[in-house]
């Protein structure tokens, strides 16, 4: 067993075939957060909406997350990337990312097929378009526990879930 330099313990397991497992023992690994407004029929909301202004600049909506956040991505951010980064850093640490367009949904979508995404954060507007973009279909599958739930007076429901582990 040896100490990497960033502090980890390491084990290197090799069997007959030349398969090498690698077993890291940290402090934990980051959080990935996902933050995105969902309309009632699951699609991702005009950017002009009234709602998406009130998410852009209450002290309850983006913010709220900015603010606690470590790092915040963009979807220019590369997976392999994020991965290498979230093994590095211990769980005190936050990357963050708000849904706010087509581009960062993509991205979220890539994060979710990547089974990277460890919090997610849905604002449920309480409006319906029936097309748009569909977000909700690209979550990660896994059992996801609800950890938190507020309503606020324009009727915006916020759910935080973290994937069970």
């Amino acid at each position: 067993m040896r100490v990497s330099v960033l502090g980890f313990v390491r084990a290197s397991v090799r069997n007959k075939h030349g398969f090498h497992a690698f077993i890291f023992n940290s402090r934990g690994m980051a959080k990935v957060q996902i933050i995105m407004p969902v309309t009632l029929d699951g699609f991702l909301p005009d950017k002009n909406e009234i709602l998406m202004e009130w998410l852009r600049t209450d002290r309850n909506g983006f913010h709220y997350w900015e603010e606690r956040a470590t790092f915040n991505m963009y979807p220019h951010y590369g997976m392999l990337d994020l991965m290498d980064a979230k093994e590095r850093r211990d769980n005190n640490c936050t990357f963050f990312m708000k849904v706010q367009d087509e581009k960062s949904a993509e991205y979220a979508g890539g994060v979710f097929l990547f089974r990277l995404a460890d919090e997610l954060v849905i604002y449920l507007l309480p409006i319906s378009y029936k097309s748009g973009k569909n977000i909700t279909g690209k979550i990660q599958f896994g059992q996801w526990t609800l950890r938190e739930s507020k309503t606020f007076r324009n009727n915006i429901c916020r759910l935080v879930y973290r994937l069970k582990e």
